[in-house]
């Protein structure tokens, strides 16, 4: 429980935990949203007891539009109807309908939609970058979402629930959305007005935008050898700059926090999309490879040799236009980026691939893969882990990326040599998880981090691509001990 306590005790309670990030899988229907590994996980006594105040004013919500399903098969709660909507430049607003399938009230502040832990992320994949919810001033670290999500939803009844998050750039067109406890999917991004939004006062709320997105930190690694960590220009940089963004401080922490050793070399290495002339491209690769190189040397020490190249747009990892000659922001998004090589004195033994353990396997809980999807550079990793006995396992699922054991569920996926490796990518947006993955260890009605009896949790992961032309991995996963071979297909 070792991550999970630290929300607890932040928030002053102890019934409640809401850190289960949700990759719903999604059904068709308006807005048809791409689907998704699925995912949930959700906490609370069941009965609706903790934090709700009241009676949510809620009526069934059909099941249509987009839908992220259950986390798991023992917490039966979906977010039906699920939109995004620019509300003006600066904002984009997040509605769904916050379905309960128990048999029991529950306030949905018990299993992860909550305004203190806020147990939502969306995620700009081509633009690797994260947003969280944003912040109301002169609440501490209240969220800006709607009230009555500490309000009882009634067994069969939903509620609206409205979130708001910074805008993505104009050129975004669809986000993944991740909502505690269920799994999440691809949501298109809606221009203001269309469809227009359940009134909420929250909507007109004031805004604080510190923590409102920070870049991905993605590492892949190659067994006793050198680890590769990708970063999204975007956000490190404004626009034709060499100049390091507030938002790259919390990435380049990240960065750091994952380097084993203390000693070895460090490559920055800039890349740019097509645009502008091959000169300029090239002059701003290099300095925006010094600049990054710079503030690496500062947080991790005179003992690595550091060497910043610059490529331009010479090493493009996706297509700058489409097939018909049009431009193609996303490819141009992934392009646009500063990879960070490092190889430390102890990469032979350090950057060897953990051993997983067994302690899930021992208690008697099952795992296999449920898909393995390619999109936009990044693998989205479902897997499963069963409880087919009589009583309620324990599964202390982890949060945050740990470098020296791996955690029960932790996911990695390999290549089929097993030479390289890929760990979900971290982002430092969120308040109460800093992995892209399941945020949380609540799998039932009752209890926290157990399996119930007879039940199924699906788990998910973003992780880098170790083998991007590979037609299968292998995954491996915290407590088993055996990697598990799944086919990889592409995410539409």
């Amino acid at each position: 429980m070792r991550r999970v306590w630290r929300g607890l005790l932040a928030r002053g309670v102890v019934f409640t935990l809401v850190l289960t990030a949700a990759l719903a899988g999604c059904t068709g229907g308006p807005g048809g949203g791409k689907p998704v590994p699925p995912l949930s996980g959700s906490t609370g006594d069941g009965s609706g007891s903790g934090s709700g105040s009241g009676e949510a004013s809620a009526a069934p919500a059909p099941s249509q539009g987009i839908v992220a399903k259950p986390q798991s098969t023992a917490l039966p709660v979906e977010a039906r109807n699920i939109r995004l909507v620019r509300q003006g430049s600066d904002e984009l607003v997040l509605q769904f309908d916050f379905y309960n399938g128990t048999t029991e009230k529950l306030a949905p502040d018990n299993y992860g939609i909550d305004r203190v832990q806020r147990g939502l992320l969306l995620v700009d994949l081509p633009r690797r970058t994260g947003y969280s919810v944003l912040s109301v001033p002169n609440t501490g670290a209240w969220g800006k979402m709607s009230a009555n999500v500490d309000e009882y939803v009634q067994p069969g009844q939903s509620a609206t629930v409205t979130a708001v998050f910074a805008a993505p750039p104009a050129e975004t067109t669809s986000m993944l959305v991740a909502i505690d406890p269920m799994l999440p999917v691809q949501v298109p991004v809606q221009p203001a007005g269309s469809p227009a939004l359940t009134p909420d006062p929250i909507l007109t709320a004031p805004t604080d935008e510190s923590r409102a997105f920070s870049p991905l930190v993605c590492a892949a690694a190659q067994q006793g050898g050198q680890s590769e960590f990708r970063l999204p220009s975007d956000v490190l940089f404004a626009f034709g700059s060499a100049a390091l963004s507030p938002a790259a401080e919390a990435a380049l922490d990240s960065l750091a926090a994952q380097v084993t050793g203390k000693a070895g070399t460090v490559t920055a290495q800039g890349n740019t999309d097509s645009i502008g002339d091959d000169p300029s491209n090239q002059r701003l690769s290099e300095q925006r490879a010094a600049a990054v190189s710079q503030v690496l040397q500062q947080k991790l020490g005179a003992d690595f040799d550091y060497t910043p190249v610059g490529f331009g747009e010479t090493k493009p990892i996706a297509p700058n236009t489409k097939p018909d000659g049009s431009d193609y922001p996303d490819g141009r998004a992934q392009n646009r980026r500063v990879d960070v090589v490092i190889k430390t004195a102890a990469s032979a033994p350090r950057a060897a691939l953990l051993p997983p353990g067994q302690q899930l396997a021992n208690e008697g809980l099952k795992a296999s893969v449920a898909e393995v999807q390619r999109v936009d550079g990044y693998l989205i990793t479902t897997y499963q882990v069963t409880n087919p006995g009589t009583e309620q396992v324990r599964f202390d699922f982890a949060v945050e990326p740990s470098k020296d054991e791996v955690a029960d569920g932790e996911l990695t996926v390999l290549d089929s040599s097993g030479q390289n490796h890929a760990k979900a990518c971290t982002v430092a947006a969120p308040v109460y998880f800093a992995l892209t993955a399941t945020m949380g260890a609540i799998f039932g009605m009752h209890g926290l981090a157990n399996v119930p009896a007879g039940a199924t949790v699906t788990l998910w992961g973003l992780t880098p691509d170790p083998a991007p032309n590979a037609t299968s991995v292998n995954v491996q996963i915290g407590g088993f001990p055996q990697s598990l071979p799944a086919p990889v297909t592409p995410g539409g």
